[in-house]
């Protein structure tokens, strides 16, 4: 398996030792399809806990999740980052969004995945007898309007 490359290193998001607010960006633009891209829900990772909203102290996340195309991977959070808080994208991965195999996985993902945390939490509760899940069903994803 190839090494899949984490777009959102931040130690706020104990996904590594970068400072997330080094790369808060007001001057980078970022398209629909880009954001687009990072909603997708292709479950890569995830790491039960809890932890602090980098931008809001008072409001505690579950995870991290990490979602994936195959070549990168990403916070489940990281379009919310984007869009309210200005995170930078590195260029390198808005290249490939906008490629022809980013192009194609995401058409191929958006008619074709069922692999997502929800999906594969609501069936291990579904068909497991006496096992006890914790994680809420809608894995503790705020809204961006809460977020």
């Amino acid at each position: 398996m190839p090494d899949i490359i984490n777009i959102t290193p931040y130690k706020e998001l104990n996904q590594g030792e970068k400072c997330i607010y080094d790369f808060i960006n007001k001057e980078q633009k970022i398209f629909e399809n880009v954001i687009n891209y990072l909603k997708t829900e292709s479950a890569f990772l995830m790491s039960p806990g809890i932890y602090t909203h980098p931008f809001k102290s008072d409001i505690k996340l579950l995870g991290p999740y990490l979602y994936t195309d195959g070549k990168y991977c990403w916070d489940r959070d990281t379009w919310k980052y984007v869009v309210k808080y200005n995170l930078e994208i590195p260029d390198f991965f808005i290249k490939h969004v906008n490629s022809s195999e980013g192009k194609k996985w995401l058409k191929d993902y958006t008619e074709n995945n069922n692999f997502t945390w929800k999906n594969i939490i609501s069936e291990k509760k579904k068909n497991s007898k006496n096992e006890l899940f914790l994680i809420p069903d809608d894995i503790g994803d705020l809204d961006l309007t809460d977020f």
